[in-house]
């Protein structure tokens, strides 16, 4: 007999899909459009190569037109629509036969935004800016469409900003129901009843505060000092709400580094990092809160002097401890600059494996980075709302030149940031919370920050020309760690697109905008022949 061809019907191959996230990792490259990189591994029985098919949302495959074709086992599509949801599975083939689909995976083209962008020059990055072309307005709080600046009401809480800030409400939270004096009635209610939500009347004020330590006229003092006060004593037996703390660098608090009202720090509060300076003689003093909002007198003033600069490790005075100094090889800004020989960005060497090396570089021009600190988690505070993982903690500390009030600045890692890390700032008592004005660079390399002085983001509490910022990436270990795969049933006619830490080897100075790590399994136990749609060979 001649040679004979048997057609037969089979079924389609097993298909596995392995449990996994898909990682967005986008590389420094100037592109047109958005790209996939796709892989996949190879089967065992090698075919005459894999087509890759692509739709829209929507849409189905046309099997006719593959979007690549060839014999690797990873391919990059281009030209892709930011913002749009495409879908792709892969076959292989071999003649005119091809095999079953693998899995389908879906991935959205990430839209391309410029975090230095500035249309309208008001100091808010486009990204950041709720009003990008009007260079008057740049937040609107309540979402209502009326800049902040223009919105009489910021918080859209129904209580206009002038009264809220008259009688110590925040303009920018919606706090109608709450109740500010403990007596019983909300807020708003105050407002429109005409009553002060600052004060019960009759209620007797806290007694004066008595300073602890450190004690007056101390020598040497660090520059994290915890400030301690005497016990809380009110005639009516209120109970202790909240405590102001001040420090100056002037008897009469005409120049306030740091102003801040605590809940939970109320006779005891370790001074945050690069509030203070070497070399300096400070002034402190708190006042305290009763439940009903009476405050106290302030106390009378301490004064303290802090260690110098050779004490507090660093030596030559730049903001910078010496032992987390760069060294001069390095170029975290991948400018082609060394670091140390830039006047706008300052780094600091890290204990954190995952970010050996952080830098601060300014992008306001009336800003200059004056100090930056690598923090160790274990000696902050305790703190509520931390994330499950912490990496690239730092404080920074910035000068603001010319009455400005915003500065803008971009935090550079060692490594790309876990695609579902966010920014966070760390207060004492509020603990870890998302930072909004934040955008991170396409490679993740870098996050972009918009700073207020003495708003968020600014630990020292007043507009002093200065802002100081502890703050770090913070992610899930669940959709940050390296995934590893190991399907039982993989083999045979199997494609596999595997996963990969960010900052893998594998993958390093790869230039693509973006990278896509997805998981595709096409499979059939290792042992049995390669099958086709409509025959076996």
């Amino acid at each position: 007999m001649g040679d004979v061809m048997f057609k037969k019907r089979l079924s389609l191959p097993k298909i596995l899909l392995a449990t996994g996230f898909i990682w967005l990792i986008a590389f420094s490259a100037i592109v047109s459009a958005a790209q996939v990189t796709l892989q996949w591994d190879a089967i065992d029985t090698v075919p005459d190569g894999y087509r890759l098919y692509q739709r829209l949302s929507g849409f189905a495959y046309n099997y006719t037109e593959p979007a690549w074709s060839g014999t690797d086992t990873t391919c990059v599509i281009e030209n892709l629509t930011p913002g749009a949801s495409y879908y792709f599975v892969v076959r292989a083939f071999k003649g005119a036969d091809e095999s079953a689909d693998s899995n389908e995976v879906q991935y959205t083209a990430a839209v391309i935004v410029e975090p230095d962008l500035d249309s309208d020059g008001d100091g808010w990055n486009d990204a950041l800016d709720a009003f990008p072309y009007d260079s008057l307005e740049w937040l609107d709080t309540d979402s209502d469409g009326i800049g902040n600046n223009a919105d009489e009401d910021d918080d859209g809480d129904g209580m206009p900003d002038i009264w809220e800030l008259a009688h110590g409400l925040n303009p920018l939270v919606d706090d109608a129901f709450s109740d500010l004096d403990g007596d019983g009635t909300f807020n708003i209610d105050e407002y429109t009843h005409g009553s002060d939500p600052s004060n019960v009347p009759g209620n007797s004020a806290p007694a004066k505060p008595v300073l602890s330590r450190p004690l007056n006229g101390a020598r040497t003092v660090g520059l994290t000092p915890t400030l301690m006060t005497g016990v809380f004593a009110d005639a009516d037996g209120d109970s202790h709400a909240r405590t102001c703390y001040q420090i100056s660098t002037t008897p009469d608090f005409s120049s306030l580094v740091f102003e801040r009202t605590y809940t939970r720090h109320l006779t005891g509060l370790r001074v945050p990092d690069l509030i203070l300076d070497p070399e300096t003689t400070y002034y402190w003093r708190v006042k305290f809160y009763d439940n009903h909002n009476s405050a106290s007198e302030w106390s009378d003033f301490f004064e303290f002097e802090t260690l110098d600069y050779a004490a507090a490790g660093d030596v030559n005075g730049n903001g910078i401890i010496d032992v987390q100094e760069f060294g001069q090889a390095f170029d975290i800004d991948e400018d082609g600059t060394a670091d140390v020989l830039q006047s706008g960005l300052q780094g600091v060497v890290t204990t954190d494996i995952h970010n050996l090396r952080v830098a601060v570089k300014r992008l306001s021009a009336d800003v200059q980075v004056i100090g930056v600190m690598a923090l160790d988690l274990d000696e902050l505070p305790p703190a509520n709302n931390q994330p499950e993982q912490l990496t690239g903690i730092i404080s920074f500390k910035l000068l603001l030149l010319n009455d400005a009030s915003t500065a803008v600045v971009t935090i550079f890692f060692s490594q790309p940031a876990p695609p579902d890390a966010k920014w966070f700032k760390f207060e004492p008592d509020e603990g870890w919370s998302d930072y909004a004005n934040a955008v991170f660079s396409q490679d993740r390399k870098s996050v972009t920050l918009v700073l207020e002085d003495g708003g968020v983001g600014d630990q020292d509490g007043v507009r002093n020309g200065i802002i100081v910022d502890p703050s770090g990436l913070g992610y899930s270990t669940q959709s940050s760690e390296p995934s590893s795969y190991a399907p039982a049933d993989a083999g045979g006619l199997s494609c596999f697109i595997a996963a990969a830490w960010p900052g893998d080897a594998k993958w390093a100075g790869k230039a693509v905008l973006l990278l896509a790590v997805i998981a595709i399994l096409l499979g059939q136990a290792a042992l049995s022949p390669i099958r086709f749609r409509d025959r076996e060979i």
